[in-house]
Order: structure tokens, then C-alpha cells, then sequence
């Protein structure tokens, strides 16, 4: 009599779950949302036991910071822009393109990275650290730009300012609120947001020193 052949699940290379296991958590994030993520979702997809998938992360949090912590990683990459001898305002401008196109090729995760489970004072170490890695490049562009230390009052300050501005812009255009025209491209948009400050700064003569 022949040997029944063993599922899947139970011939699993359990070596190789964990990035199974978040390949399918970040399928399903863009497919269903967040809602309806969890480890026996995740498990059921990948076809093996949830069991299984609890050796790899302990729980549903666990899960969401290291895939929140896996797209800070890969904002990070994008924003490492060869200088190539760009002037500043190209640079930001580059910057700024590559976070927000970022962001719209990957809306749902986007949203899981700056969302309200990973604002506690909880949050996983690796996300921690993939996120202030995803600023600091930031952070080394506007130094370039401005020919200061990244440890700089002037850095610090108008990187929060760049951020504010590509996460805002990136924000309102996943959430609807701000439509994205038809027909254009992620540059010429950015580049038309880009031109509005110009214009605001040049009419209002320059920002103030302020406290």
C-alpha cells in the first residue's frame, strides 16, 4: 500500500518561513488591508501551520513592526541618490520624487509604516531603527544641499520640513483627498508642487528667522 503524500504544510522547509511568511503578510496588506492581517491569515496562504509561523514571530504585532520596519528599509534605498553633481535644488527635487513615488507604488504599506499600531512606545527595535536609517538619508541630502554637519540645528530643521512636505503630499494623494490628475506623472507632479513653493517664497520675500 502506497504512502499518502504529506501536505505541504508538513514538508515545509521551516529555514526559510520567516520571509515567506512576510512576502505573504505584505501581499495581503495591499490586497485586503490591514484589518484583516494576521499570523493565521498569513499562515493559511503560505500553506503551513500556524503553529509554525509563531516559531518565526510571536505575535500579529511582532509581524506588522517588521513589515512596517522592511518598508522603511526599502525608503531608505530609494532616497540613497548617486550625487552625479546635481545642484541643491535638484537634489531635494530627486528626493522628493522618490519618496513620494514610493509611496504611491506602495500605498497600503505606506500607510502601515506611519499608521497608529506603531505609534505606541512599544515599537519593535528593528523598526525603530529602519526608520531613523530612512531619515537620516534624508538628512545626508539636505546636508549636501546646505554644506552643513548632519548633526546641525539648520539640517535637523529643514529636514523635518522635507519630510513634512513629501509625507503630506504622499498622504493626501493615497487618502484621496488631493487628486492626481490624469494623464501626468509622478515627476511632473512633484515638480508642479515644488514650483508652488518657489513661487510662495518668492513673493513673499524669504521665510523669517523666528524662535
Amino acid at each position: 500500500m502506497s504512502k499518502t503524500p504529506q501536505r505541504a504544510r508538513d514538508t515545509y522547509h521551516v529555514g526559510n518561513l520567516a520571509p515567506q511568511l512576510l512576502d505573504a503578510a505584505r501581499e495581503m496588506l495591499e490586497e485586503v488591508g490591514p484589518s484583516k492581517l494576521s499570523l493565521r491569515a498569513v499562515s493559511e496562504r503560505v500553506g503551513v501551520s500556524s503553529t509554525a509561523a509563531y516559531h518565526h514571530y510571536a505575535n500579529r504585532a511582532e509581524l506588522v513592526g517588521q513589515l512596517a520596519a522592511q518598508g522603511f528599509r526599502e525608503l531608505g534605498a530609494v532616497l540613497r541618490i548617486e550625487d552625479g553633481g546635481s545642484t541643491g535644488l535638484q537634489k531635494l527635487r530627486d528626493a522628493s520624487l522618490a519618496y513620494f513615488s514610493f509611496a504611491r507604488a506602495n500605498p497600503a504599506l505606506y500607510q502601515l509604516m506611519f499608521g497608529p499600531e506603531l505609534a505606541s512606545g512599544e515599537m519593535p527595535l528593528d523598526y525603530i531603527e529602519a526608520r531613523d536609517r530612512a531619515f537620516g538619508e534624508l538628512r545626508r541630502i539636505i546636508a549636501e544641499i546646505l554644506g552643513q554637519g548632519m548633526d546641525s540645528a539648520e539640517v535637523r530643521r529643514a529636514a523635518l520640513a522635507g519630510w513634512s512636505y513629501t509625507h503630506g503630499l504622499a498622504s493626501l494623494v493615497i487618502h484621496g483627498v488631493l487628486q492626481f490628475p490624469a494623464g501626468t506623472t509622478d515627476a511632473r507632479f512633484v515638480d508642479s508642487t515644488l514650483q508652488g513653493f518657489e513661487h510662495l517664497f518668492n513673493a513673499g520675500g524669504g521665510v523669517g528667522s523666528g524662535t
